[in-house]
C-alpha cells in the first residue's frame, strides 16, 4: 500500500471532524450532546479557529490511493495554555474532562490525537504517524514526546509501548454513556534524547 503523509488541507476538514469524533471516544458527544449546533457543526468550529491547538492546519493526514486512512494532531503542550473552552458550550460541561486536567506533561511534545480508520488498523499506519510526530518533536528541539490514551484501548497501549512509551500518570474517568471506553485514562511518554 503506497502511502502519503502531509498535512491536512481545508478541504479535509469533513473526514477530520469524523475521524476526530473516533479518536476521542465519545469525549466530544458527551461535551456537545443536547446543544442546539451539532456535534460535527462545534467540531468544525474548532478546526476552522486559528487561535486553537485544535485548527487543522495542525493536523497531519496520511492517504492511501488519496483517501484519507489516519491522522496526527500534535504540538507542544504547552501551547494548551493559550487554548480557552468553546463558548458554545457552557462550562460545566467541561467537568467530565476534570480528571484528566491534573496529568500534565509541561516541556513535551503532545500528541493530541493519533487515529487510523478501522479498516486500514494493522497495516503500519499509526507507527508511521507515531515517527513523525518524533521527527516533528526533534526538528522543534524537543526531549520527549506525551500521549493521553484509554487504558481500555489495549490495541493502541500496545503500540505506544513499542514505541517506547512509559506510563507515568493515569486517572479514572467518571462512566458516561456516551465514551467508548471506561475506566483509566493514562498519560504516557516517551524519551526521543537524553
Amino acid at each position: 500500500m503506497g502511502l502519503e503523509t502531509r498535512r491536512a488541507l481545508l478541504a479535509n476538514v469533513p473526514d477530520l471532524i469524523r475521524i476526530r469524533m473516533m479518536a476521542y471516544g465519545g469525549f466530544d458527544e458527551a461535551l456537545f450532546e443536547g446543544m442546539e449546533q451539532s456535534v460535527e457543526g462545534i467540531i468544525e468550529t474548532e478546526l476552522l479557529n486559528p487561535k486553537l491547538t485544535a485548527h487543522y492546519k495542525n493536523y497531519w493526514v496520511t492517504l492511501s490511493r488519496d483517501k484519507i486512512v489516519g491522522r496526527l494532531l500534535a504540538f507542544p503542550w504547552d501551547d494548551f495554555e493559550s487554548d480557552s473552552y468553546n463558548p458554545l458550550v457552557p462550562e460545566e460541561r467541561y467537568l467530565i474532562m476534570e480528571p484528566i486536567e491534573d496529568l500534565e506533561a509541561p516541556g513535551t511534545y503532545h500528541i493530541s490525537a493519533l487515529s487510523v480508520y478501522p479498516e486500514f488498523t494493522r497495516q503500519g499506519i499509526g507507527s508511521v504517524l507515531l515517527e513523525l510526530a518524533r521527527e516533528l518533536a526533534i526538528e522543534k528541539n524537543f526531549i520527549k514526546l506525551s500521549l493521553f490514551v484509554f487504558a481500555e484501548n489495549t490495541g493502541a497501549v500496545s503500540l505506544y509501548k513499542k514505541h517506547g512509551y512509559r506510563e507515568v500518570g493515569h486517572r479514572s474517568l467518571d462512566p458516561h454513556p456516551k465514551f467508548y471506553y471506561w475506566g483509566d485514562i493514562l498519560l504516557m511518554t516517551c524519551q526521543i534524547r537524553p
